[in-house]
């Protein structure tokens, strides 16, 4: 699963964002120059291009007038739930609901 973040730059001046390995740059408008430190390579980003950062560092970026462009990191530490899990806390939401309900239609008989 990716968390996706949506970002507009509209300066000629460079920018630096930390970025952990693997997180994806994907330009959606304009265009995108960007560099990391101690790299030689510049990357030149269009419009429905991108480019996946290799490993964690700072990224200078800067738009050409004005870029639009998206960062999708990986999310670690999430997992889907297991479907038995899921069945067992439907089950016990179920069980707590129904307990609720009779717990409140006793009170309304008790009452009347």
């Amino acid at each position: 699963m990716h968390q996706i973040e949506h970002f507009e730059l509209a300066t000629p001046h460079p920018v630096s964002l930390t970025l952990s390995a693997g997180c994806v740059i994907r330009v959606t408008h304009g265009r995108l120059w960007l560099t990391r430190p101690g790299h030689l390579e510049d990357v030149w980003l269009q419009a429905g291009e991108a480019w996946a950062l290799p490993a964690s560092g700072t990224v200078w970026l800067s738009a050409e007038p004005v870029a639009q462009f998206q960062l999708a990191h990986k999310l670690t530490g999430w997992r889907w739930p297991r479907l038995a899990n899921l069945r067992l806390l439907i089950n016990a939401l179920a069980k707590v609901s129904v307990r609720s309900l009779a717990r409140g239609a006793g009170a309304q008989l008790q009452a009347g």
